[in-house]
Formats: C-alpha cells, structure tokens, sequence
C-alpha cells in the first residue's frame, strides 16, 4: 500500500481550498445556510432572509410568512391579539405562581378592552350573526366580506341607529347577494335568521336609497336550476324549463315579472312536458311563490309554447 506524500497531500487540499474559494454559493433560505457548490461545505448558517417574497400564498403559507390575514369579516379586522389561557413564557417554561394572579387579571382586561365603545359592541355581534348565516345558507367568503363592508358603510352613515341589528344583516346580506348574483331570496334570509320578510325588505330599501346600491336583476336561470335542484327532478326537464324560458325571453314576456314565479311556472310547464309528476302546490312550497301566481303565469305562457 503505498502512503501519498505529506507535501503532496497538503498542496492539494490548498487547490481544493482555493477551488471552493472561487465556486459559486448557493443559499438555502428554508435552512438558513450558505453552502459551497463544489464541495457541499456549509460556509455559514442561521442567516436571516430579511426579502419579502412576491410570490402569491395560499392561506397557511400566508399565515406563515406574514402572519394572519386581516379581514372586513371581523370587528377588529383580524388585527387584535389575544392573550392565551396556559401559563407559559415563549420558552415554554411554567411562569411562576407569584406571576399567575398577574396574567389572570391582563387576560380579564384583554377580553374587556377589545370592544372600546357601542359602535365596536355592535359591529362584533352584527358580523357574529353574518358568520352564522354563512354557515346556514352556504354562503361564500366573498359574499360576507361584500356584507361586512355594506354594514360599516351603513354604520359610518348612521342607518342602523334606533333599527335592529338581525333586519340591517338580513338586509346587507341580500344587498351582497344580488350584487354578486348570488341567488338567494329574502324568504330564504329571513327563515334563517328568524326576523320578518317586510322588515328586512324595509331596511334593504333604506340601504339601497341611502348608500346608492348598484345591483342586478337576479337571473331566471339560476332560479330554474336551484328550485329544480331542490324538486329533484332529471335533467331532460331541466333542460326543457331552460328551453321555455329562452323561448319566453326571446318574445319579451319576462320582462317586469318576479324572476321566481318565471322559474316556477316554466318548471311545471316543463314537468307536464316530459311526464313528470309536479304539483303546483310542491313548486310553490319549495320555490316560496303561491300557487295562485304560479297558475296565472302559467296561463300566460301556455299560449306561446306548446306542451305536447
């Protein structure tokens, strides 16, 4: 076995010295490192990457770059901090029982301060009300943080003094609603909220003439398809209520009529087509139109398409 020369050894290990001297460094963010390309050596360690990145974040990694997001969905905007209920310091150590009676009086503080006066009061339980709805009606983010916003904005103009706070939700709800096109009705947000018809429809007017409101007309189509939804009727009637609405579309007959009798009469007018068995007592039940309108628009309609 042959030993290779000291003096030899040792000019290589400078070469090898001076190679990684000039190769390139690459940087790990995620281990704070720097690392040689050459030889794999980490060159230093626990860096801090002080560059915020651009790039587009789902929730938690959001979360875990930045911190929470803020949102119109809550009272303080999702800025608050909260004091936790263990008896922990940031090392995880027990904090000391002279320091416990201490924490328990900043915690009761905490949770008195965090609504300062009857506007945040308010506000918390006006937007703990939306959050329930949400959950009630299948409601989307976006549609909440519309409503969270219409709220403040009705607030800031003193609309909701001396009113209820369920009417005012119910009614920005629905403003949200129908600026997004989604379809839900006022039966719909009043049954789930357990506050009367007129008296969300009555501060809906009050929104709409006091904060200029630009809303749509709900689309009849989207009517069809969520009270044929709910009948569980086939899709070949479906199609056929759809096919009667464009014909009835195209000869201006919808114009000025409520979207839901339109989608309730062409659904039955679609069932009698295709052999299905709908009464109009189950669409009125289901759709919330009487049966006396759904009768009248049938009549109406029956003279321009044909049902056989």
């Amino acid at each position: 076995m042959l030993r290779e020369p000291i003096v030899q050894k040792l000019i290589s290990n400078e070469r090898e010295i001076l190679s990684c001297i000039e190769s390139i460094k690459i940087t790990d963010f995620e281990t704070g490192e720097v690392i040689c390309q050459n030889c794999g050596e980490v060159l230093e360690d626990k860096i801090s990457n002080d560059k915020k990145d651009n790039n587009a974040f789902s929730k938690s990694e959001y979360a875990s770059h930045f911190g929470s997001q803020s949102s119109l969905r809550f009272y303080d905007m999702g800025l608050a901090t909260i004091i936790g209920k263990f008896n922990h310091d940031s090392t995880g150590k027990p904090v000391n029982y002279k320091m416990r009676p201490v924490m328990n009086r900043m915690r009761f503080w905490d949770a008195r301060t965090r609504t300062k006066n009857c506007f945040e009061r308010n506000l918390r339980i006006a937007l703990s009300e939306m959050e329930k709805l949400k959950e009630k009606l299948c409601l989307s983010d976006a549609v909440i943080e519309r409503s969270a916003y219409i709220y403040r904005k009705a607030a800031r103009a003193q609309l909701i003094r001396g009113r209820s706070i369920i009417g005012i939700v119910g009614a920005c709800v629905y403003a949200a609603c129908r600026e997004m096109d989604v379809a839900r009705t006022l039966v719909d947000i009043s049954n789930n909220l357990q506050e009367s018809r007129s008296s969300i429809a009555k501060n809906y007017r009050l929104l709409f003439q006091n904060l200029r409101l630009t809303v749509s007309i709900p689309d009849p189509i989207k009517c069809i398809i969520k009270i044929a939804n709910n009948l569980d009727i086939p899709e070949n009637t479906k199609r056929e209520a759809i096919h009667f609405f464009d014909t009835l579309k195209e000869k201006k007959l919808t114009v000025g009529k409520k979207p839901d009798s339109v989608a309730a009469a062409v659904i039955y007018m679609a069932g009698v087509k295709t052999g299905v068995n709908l009464s109009q007592q189950k669409i009125s039940n289901v759709s919330g139109i009487t049966v006396v309108t759904i009768r009248n628009r049938c009549k109406e309609y029956t003279k321009h398409v044909t049902l056989i």
